[in-house]
């Protein structure tokens, strides 16, 4: 009965919003018109190239997709889109892509998944503290990237792309209210003044405490604050040579630190921030031959928790300073494009248990080359790269490891009509072993001693795909298979004599499976002056076996899937999606010491609704945004023991001038 209520309630909230007429005799554009813009992509090459002539298999998250729901992360995001993602409420959460996955707890060097920004390492592996405020598209990589960027890009590379100005100067100002008393209150500013151009967002927002699906207050989930700030200035000096400056900034005070639900800790918090900024020029000569890029960024990941009940307020941090720097030269000839760059990341790690004024470091110079031709009526595109890269893992006792890794890469993918393709690729990876799992030797306490391992060898990965391509007018779809060879993974065992916990590697993992993507605008097909798009995406893993236990890999559904409706009006300034996301069961070590040893499947929708209120002719836009997240109040956890909140409600007003 409840889920029959919930639906005539979402039917009539429909009818209602679009019922709404825009005032004002001309329409201007606004959030909710759909964008037609050229697919390009800047992650697979470094470089800017058209999608179809890809040999990766490569998703790209407009402008509108963030927009048409209520996001203000990247997880929330990338778990509409059926990408399985581990959060703890409100504070850390990691994606996985084939597999692999970003660093449960944050930590950059230790993913198996990359976060960029800009093209650039973000820091972190926490998603939740990725702002989508100002952001123009996310590209992601499935499947490895370590020849274009490095370490701990074995699963994937999701990059994240800030806006530029662009055309006449315009503003806005958001106003959001949710369940749980949420708040959330924005406002940018983004154009273009003869060769100088802007883009730039502030937001806040704050939460209490959430209610379960079954009605129970689970404590200590909410925050006191987060803050959000992007920035993005430029100038064009001469045409196609722009010089840049960008900051990225997230700050988090007082985020919930609730425990299991079974076990509901009601005042411990956690404070964390991410902080980064951006030096880049970006030019190209008058024939566009030959174009370069350079860059330098430095930043600044912090994780804090505080216990009020004990003595020492702060019961843990972790500081993480990182810098690089990129500089890459790219020639196109009609026959070939080559780019030959090079890359140097620094980082610096402090917490709790590093030795008082010490630090861990991690160094890493590198060198790439990648090349990619044409041929036969541009119907075959052949690419080839490599990388090398160095480094040095420095602990806080003065101990240090060097060692080298070399990457390759080569694809193919060919056209047989304007609309059917075919694509294959090869490509390794790899993840050097951390300060810690070489070199640490703690005590703690009812967790035991933990020992690094100073002869750990590098984890490493070999991944070949073959996809097919489909894309005809309002239709587009493809398909994926991939097999990955896991080895040396860095895994770690007890040791009951000594009671010791140590690093080792172990002999590794086999991970193949399908990836699948269909959408199809019958609105277009039929000439109709509206969207409407039945869409649906799905991955299931048809081996994921850890080769030394036998086992299936844990924290690792078979199947994962997003699926929906979506419908639009540019001219009624009206858009709309219901989404569904699918998790599988997953197999997991019982931590909450339930007896549990999988983690069940569950399916969440997501109603979001966008409607243009007020359109004047010069004088801006209303609109209203309204989303149900969990429209049917389903129960489930996205991490033993943290339940997520039942049907949850939001509604925002935003001004566009």
């Amino acid at each position: 009965m409840k889920h029959l209520i919930v639906r005539c309630l979402a039917l009539l909230l429909c009818v209602l919003t679009f019922s709404l007429p825009a005032w004002g005799e001309e329409a201007i554009p606004s959030e909710t018109t759909p964008q037609v813009m050229e697919t390009m992509v800047v992650t697979s090459g470094r470089i800017k190239e058209k999608k179809e002539n890809l040999t990766t298999n490569i998703t790209i998250y407009t402008q509108e997709d963030i927009q048409q729901a209520s996001v203000q992360n990247l997880s929330d995001l990338l778990a509409k889109e059926g990408f399985m993602i581990r959060e703890y409420p409100n504070s850390t959460s990691s994606v996985e892509i084939r597999g692999f996955r970003t660093d449960t707890h944050g930590n950059d060097l230790a993913s198996h998944v990359l976060i960029l920004i800009n093209g650039r390492r973000a820091g972190t592996g926490n998603m939740a503290k990725i702002t989508m405020d100002n952001v123009e598209r996310i590209e992601v990589i499935r499947g490895p990237g370590s020849v274009q960027y490095g370490a701990s890009a074995m699963g994937g590379v999701v990059n994240v792309i800030t806006k530029q100005g662009k055309r006449k100067p315009s503003f806005f100002v958001e106003g959001n209210l949710g369940s749980w008393n949420y708040k959330d209150a924005s406002a940018g500013f983004s154009g273009q003044f003869k060769a100088f151009d802007i883009s730039a967002t502030l937001s806040k927002s704050s939460q209490d405490d959430y209610d379960t699906a079954d009605g129970t207050r689970y404590y200590n989930t909410g925050y006191d604050s987060k803050e959000r700030v992007s920035f993005n200035a430029g100038w064009t000096f001469v045409p196609d040579n722009r010089v840049s400056f960008s900051y990225t900034g997230y700050e988090g005070k007082k985020i919930g630190k609730p425990n299991y639900l079974s076990s509901n800790d009601l005042d411990d918090y956690i404070d964390n921030s991410l902080k980064s900024f951006d030096l880049v020029y970006d030019g190209q000569t008058a024939d566009g031959f030959l174009l370069w890029n350079l860059r330098y960024f430095k930043g600044k990941d912090e994780y804090e928790t505080f216990d009020p009940s004990t003595s020492n307020a702060r019961d843990y941090y972790r500081d993480t300073d990182h810098q690089g720097a990129q500089a890459q030269l790219t020639a196109k000839w009609d026959f070939a494009h080559v780019t030959a760059g090079v890359d140097w990341t620094d980082y610096a790690i402090s917490n709790t248990y590093t030795a008082a004024g010490k630090e861990n470091t991690y160094e890493n110079p590198a060198a790439f080359l990648l090349a990619k031709t044409s041929l036969m009526d541009d119907k075959l595109i052949l690419s080839a790269g490599g990388r090398y890269d160095k480094y040095e893992v420095e602990g806080d006792t003065g101990q240090s490891k060097d060692d080298t890794n070399w990457s390759s890469s080569v694809g193919a993918a060919y056209k047989f009509t304007s609309d059917l393709s075919v694509r294959a690729n090869y490509a390794e990876a790899f993840r050097m072993p951390t300060a810690d799992e070489l070199f640490m030797y703690n005590d703690y306490g009812s967790w035991g001693i933990w020992a690094g391992n100073s002869d750990l060898n590098p984890e490493k990965s070999k991944t070949y795909e073959i996809g097919l391509d489909y894309n005809k007018g309002s239709l587009t779809s493809g398909i994926t298979y991939f097999h990955t060879d896991f080895d040396d993974k860095i895994g770690y065992a007890y040791d009951a004599v000594t009671n010791i916990t140590g690093y080792e590697n172990i002999q590794g993992a086999t991970i193949s499976g399908i990836e699948a993507t269909l959408q199809w605008d019958i609105g277009s097909l039929f000439g109709w002056s509206y969207e409407l798009v039945p869409y649906g995406s799905f991955t299931t893993l048809t081996e994921y076996e850890n080769e030394e236990t036998g086992k299936n890999l844990q924290y690792t559904p078979e199947w994962t899937a997003s699926y929906g409706l979506r419908f639009a009006n540019g001219e009624q300034g009206f858009s709309s999606r219901l989404n569904f996301s699918y998790i599988g069961e997953q197999d997991i070590s019982d931590y909450e010491g339930t007896g549990a040893t999988t983690l069940d499947k569950y399916t969440v929708a997501d109603l979001m609704i966008s409607k243009r209120l007020f359109s004047f002719e010069k004088y801006g836009a209303v609109s209203l945004k309204a989303e149900i997240t969990n429209l049917f109040d389903e129960s489930y956890a996205a991490v033993q023991g943290y339940t997520m909140p039942g049907r949850t409600f939001y509604a925002g007003l935003r001004y566009t001038f």
